[in-house]
């Protein structure tokens, strides 16, 4: 019987979190796995990072086979290309170990799936990259119209001091709504239609889109709805909202460098005052349609059936002032739903075995709120857990729905799976890496920079004549030795290896650092191949570093110590967990052939590793597993497999089997039996 699979790739899901609510009885399809399906946190790749863990999860290959150790990868010296693009992997893929079996393969916005080196498989969004502005398929990133200038710049201020946010605020002032003028086809409106104007400039290029609003009262209680027009012409209406409601999808031309492109685009209505004193207006991600999919004529044919594409969904509207939360969590809904949907149609209707996706809400909201949920970050505010508690409820929600759809046709050959690539754990202190090594004077800079305290250093800063050892340009778990190899590189390891290891965090009386190793050692991290540095380094428990920009500094701007806002991360550090949080990955797997309601025991039987995923889905096909995979079967989650074992109890006295002339004299029942150690150290003459 050949089998299928549904293997959903939630960023950032937490078994603990989604117990939780389970025992809540708030998310009855993840109960059903819990008690029909293996239900198990998984070992992540080291560095714990969303690229690193996702090609583990496409490979079955530790970190150091497939290369992906940080979120951009040196291909060559001196040419470094992002990690979700599918060069930077250096492992073959399941798609490919599965094509080779005949089976055909289906990859939804998975990080580095393009070029996915199949021929019959299929990709949509290859890309996946959690960050917004970064794929080649979109016009234009999400944004909000307010007619209030002082609330754009509001925002703007809150934000100041977070350099992604403070740039990309994402809340443009346009001119407050004033009664049309010269329009035709104007619709009807108890009150006179007021107007005014929004444009969406292409992210490539620079060009400029612009449309025409148009609000309306409908109902004769003042203006209640918004009409989105191709120029004064009210017949020419690209969408229609209504106050706190999406418009229908609309696919349009838009200018992008130099060209046109065909694009999807949807509003909600934010805010409308009755007498059209205010207005704001929020528009999605402006994403191509077409283009997106390997082949590309699978484009159209998911848009049709399913609706537009939208790459980027995330927690981006709410934290950066655009929209609310329900608003972002909507379109992660759309988005999940419609992965689930496309999932369902190609094992359904167009002949895969196997689909795999990666979507992202789960590490988004972590980030922003999981400190505020779990009692051992510093920054937790009791007054407030059970408003931001419920943010996490209702996200889990939405993965519920997404894991019900996925079931409703699953047969008795369909296995139903999440994965996840890592959880998170909140900040309890934070580490500026870069900084202590400029302290202990291996790390110099040229004259004039100015942002080590950021953590910003970049190679470019570095003053090469002065510098024993330095990070590279990225979030580092790893350190790099400016010397040849021979006394003088082994004198810096050394005393690099010591800094580290006695390095401490003299407020809290603990060593930021859990495990430093030099290279020849570092296997034991996962860490080897091109891409692996001279030292090797992992943060101890609550210890993270690398994201500047959500915590805005340490306190006193010293090297470790307390950031001035408290968040939540995973990264270079040892996993770990508490009540709720785990920076542990996920893996759910329910179906035929596997045991219902098991949890492998950790205290046991250690936790299944992240590179034991891609082995044993391969062998529920029926494939071999690809070519680099170098994980397992984990097969105690199989039935009729039993990996624990208890010890047989011991007799009172115990045959010495020590010496072979003990084991003869054993054999004619002469042998001896002992009690104790001096028994046997008197029999053996010792």
């Amino acid at each position: 019987m050949t089998r299928k699979i549904y293997a959903f790739g939630m960023d950032g899901f937490i078994v603990p979190m989604m117990k939780r609510f389970a025992a809540e009885g708030a998310v009855p399809h993840f109960e059903r796995m819990l008690r029909e399906g293996a239900v198990n946190q998984t070992l992540p790749s080291f560095p714990v990072w969303t690229p690193t863990n996702w090609a583990t999860l496409s490979t079955g290959a530790h970190t150091g086979t497939h290369g992906v150790t940080r979120w951009r990868v040196e291909v060559e010296p001196g040419r470094r290309i992002d990690s979700f693009d599918g060069r930077a992997n250096n492992a073959e893929r399941i798609w490919n170990a599965l094509e080779r079996a005949g089976m055909t393969s289906v990859a939804v916005h998975y990080p580095a799936a393009h070029p996915s080196g199949v021929e019959k498989g299929f990709v949509v969004d290859g890309f996946g990259h959690p960050s917004h502005r970064r794929t080649d398929f979109e016009v234009a990133t999400c944004q909000a119209y307010t007619t209030e200038a002082e609330l754009a710049a509001e925002i703007e201020m809150d934000h100041d001091g977070t350099a992604v946010r403070a740039a990309q605020s994402g809340v443009e002032p346009i001119p407050p709504l004033k009664p049309a003028q010269g329009w035709s086809n104007l619709p009807e409106s108890h009150a006179p239609p007021l107007e005014s104007r929004i444009e969406v400039e292409a992210r490539l290029g620079g060009d400029v889109t612009a449309f025409e609003l148009l609000a309306v009262d409908g109902g004769g209680n003042g203006y209640d709805r918004v009409l989105v027009c191709r120029g004064r012409d009210g017949g020419r209406r690209v969408a229609e909202a209504r106050v706190g409601e999406w418009s229908d999808w609309a696919v349009e031309e838009f200018a992008i460098d130099g060209g046109r492109q065909r694009a999807s685009v949807r509003f909600k209505l934010m805010e409308l005052a009755p007498d059209g004193s205010r207005l704001k207006l929020y528009r999605t991600q402006v994403t191509f349609a077409d283009g997106f999919t390997v082949p590309d004529e699978l484009a159209g044919e998911l848009i049709e059936r399913f609706g537009p594409y939208q790459e980027h969904a995330s927690m981006l509207p709410y934290t950066a002032g655009m929209a609310d939360f329900d608003t972002a969590l909507e379109e992660c809904e759309y988005q999940g739903l419609w992965f689930a949907e496309v999932a369902r149609y190609m094992l359904r209707e167009r002949g895969c075995s196997f689909f795999i996706c990666h979507w992202h809400l789960y590490d988004y909201l972590n980030h922003i709120h999981l400190g505020d949920v779990d009692p051992v970050c510093p920054g937790y505010d009791a007054d407030k857990a059970d408003e931001y508690l419920d943010y996490f409820r209702r996200a889990y929600q939405v993965g519920d729905r997404i894991l019900g759809r996925l079931w409703e046709d699953a047969d008795d050959r369909t296995l139903v799976g999440v994965l996840s690539d890592h959880g998170c754990s909140p900040d309890v202190r934070v580490a500026n890496i870069r900084q202590f090594l400029h302290e202990r004077g291996f790390l110099a800079l040229e004259a004039g920079h100015e942002n080590l305290v950021r953590d910003q250093v970049r190679e470019d800063d570095i003053d090469w004549e002065r510098t024993r050892a330095y990070l590279k340009d990225d979030k580092g778990f790893d350190i790099f030795i400016n010397a040849e190899p021979g006394p003088g590189f082994d004198r810096i390891e050394a005393e690099l290896l010591l800094a580290l290891r006695t390095w401490v965090d003299e407020e809290v009386g603990r060593n930021p650092v859990a495990i430093a190793l030099p290279r020849r050692d570092a296997w034991i991290l996962g860490q080897w191949g091109d891409q692996c540095g001279d030292v090797v380094f992992a943060w101890d428990h609550g210890y993270v570093s690398g994201y500047y920009g959500q915590w805005r500094g340490i306190a006193g701007d010293a090297s470790v110590g307390a950031p001035n806002v408290y968040g939540a991360h995973h990264g270079g550090f040892l996993p770990t967990q508490s009540r709720d949080s785990s920076s542990f990955g996920s893996w759910l797997l329910a179906g035929p052939g596997i045991k219902a309601g098991y949890e492998r025991p950790a205290e046991k039987l250690g936790y299944i590793h992240a590179a034991d995923v891609v082995p044993t889905f391969c062998h529920l096909l029926g494939a071999e597993a690809p070519r680099q995979s170098q994980g397992t079967v984990a097969r105690d989650l199989l039935e009729g497999f039993e990996m624990e074992r208890e010890r047989e109890a011991l007799a009172d006295r115990v045959p010495n089997a020590t010496t072979a002339k003990a084991r003869r004299e054993l054999e004619e029942g002469k042998g001896q039996r002992f009690d104790t150690a001096e028994d046997l150290h008197r029999d053996l003459g010792v």
